[in-house]
């Protein structure tokens, strides 16, 4: 009674002592935590000897449509077709040879950054060319009749013409034989930073080429998703990872909050950087042309939609560019975000948005069932559901709500706190060391 009431006046049993203040409890955590990061290290060793042991071959499908175009091709016939087969990239093909260049190929070389005028692969055309064609007319033609004039006579082979003019590096010409494996095909995407590689098949003796597909970051991704069983051990947050691009405020916010944890630290923001930095963001009245100069500029595919109040409503990305080429509007760039979105088709999939705290593995589930390419990341306090659900990391228009102005469909709101694309995933898989890994911090 006395013991009793001695530990009652001095407040020992008032409150439960916290895990870290228990040795007992804090040699448990700290086990489990080491039994949970040596699975995701274990797992992540097994993806990658996956890649090692598989060749670009292996994720092609058993049947599948491939668009090549003739660099002879007007731009608008191309487009023309690239709409029409529902494609927003293709390799394009030189069918004559050039009178003013006579390099000789490589022929030793899984891949090369070649760009002689023989007949043969001669690069791709991908959204961003598109992007350089919109920017390129908006500046220099007087009206749309003269734009879609010039289109009409304008080829292929010009393009890289086009991005002199506007002073845009041209793309280096990169392709990789087919049956060289997965990690040597994602090393280049990560190295080069490209979203696509083609797959050329080289016949030495005869010296002819074959264009056999393209490899995307979205379907080497999913061939993981889809025949690596041991992605569902990648169980450590893609916050802990540094998985992605998160604001600045984010960042010193999750220090504060984990101060133990050694993140990845960037330079400090500028004095006049918003409060997204270093994310580029706009509203629902940002005339698209800010938008198309953002992605040229800044060298980015999607831009987050803001409301007046701060919160995350929606996402424009580079291949929305696709419905105005398709809709004849590529010319009229004064149209606001807003306007924009109302032309996007009615099949549309959606927007995902995940939690800097949700797992890898959970990632990787969404692959199997989606065809994603980034994913917004919002504040924990804004997704109210389980995280622990594969089906929560997502939220499409089912759950959005109506501008009553416009009628445009747009996602719950949220508060951005990051980006996930498909290269992040992709850089933090392919990486050929590991000591950035071991020397992170693991949130469960």
């Amino acid at each position: 009674m006395l013991a009793e009431r001695s530990r009652s006046d001095t407040g020992m049993s008032a409150e439960p002592q916290s895990p870290r203040s228990n040795p007992v409890s804090s040699r448990r955590l700290d086990r489990r935590l080491a039994q949970m990061k040596s699975h995701h290290l274990h797992a992540l060793h097994a993806i990658r000897h996956f890649l090692r042991t598989r060749s670009s071959y292996d994720v092609l499908p058993v049947s599948f449509r491939l668009v090549v175009l003739d660099t002879k091709l007007t731009i608008k016939a191309a487009l023309e077709v690239m709409l029409q087969s529902g494609v927003v990239s293709a390799p394009l093909w030189r069918s004559t040879l050039s009178d003013d260049e006579q390099t000789e190929r490589p022929v030793n070389e899984a891949y090369s950054s070649r760009a002689d005028g023989r007949p043969g692969f001669s690069g791709m055309i991908t959204v961003h060319d598109m992007i350089h064609l919109i920017q390129f007319y908006y500046l220099t033609a007087s009206n749309y009749d003269a734009a879609s004039l010039d289109l009409e006579k304008l080829r292929l082979e010009r393009l890289r013409e086009i991005e002199q003019t506007l002073k845009v590096p041209p793309p280096p010409l990169l392709w990789i034989g087919p049956l060289r494996s997965l990690a040597e095909a994602g090393e280049l995407l990560v190295r080069t930073h490209a979203r696509r590689i083609p797959l050329l098949d080289y016949d030495e003796d005869l010296g002819v080429e074959t264009v056999i597909s393209v490899l995307t970051q979205y379907r080497l991704l999913k061939f993981i998703a889809m025949n690596c069983h041991e992605t569902s051990g990648l169980r450590a947050s893609i916050g802990s990872l540094g998985i992605g691009t998160y604001t600045y405020e984010h960042m010193q916010d999750r220090r504060k909050r984990t101060p133990l944890a050694r993140l990845k630290t960037g330079p400090n923001p500028p004095p006049d950087a918003g409060p997204y930095w270093p994310l580029q963001t706009a509203t629902l009245d940002t005339p698209v042309s800010d938008i198309v100069h953002m992605f040229s500029e800044k060298g980015i595919s999607a831009v987050p939609i803001l409301d007046k109040d701060g919160d995350v409503v929606d996402i424009y990305e580079s291949v929305d560019i696709i419905t105005l080429v398709q809709t004849g509007a590529y010319y009229q760039l004064d149209l606001t975000i807003r306007q924009a979105l109302a032309k996007r088709p009615a099949d549309y999939a959606g927007i995902s948005c995940c939690s800097s705290q949700d797992s890898l593995a959970d990632v990787f589930d969404q692959l199997k069932t989606r065809r994603i390419h980034r994913m917004l990341v919002l504040d924990d306090a804004d997704l109210p559901f389980s995280m622990d659900s594969s089906a929560s990391i997502t939220r499409s228009r089912s759950n959005s709500v109506t501008t009553q102005d416009e009628g445009v469909s747009l996602r719950s709101k949220g508060r951005l706190v990051g980006l996930l694309c498909l290269s992040d995933i992709l850089r933090y898989i392919i990486a050929s060391s590991i000591a950035s890994i071991t020397s992170g911090a693991y949130i469960f």
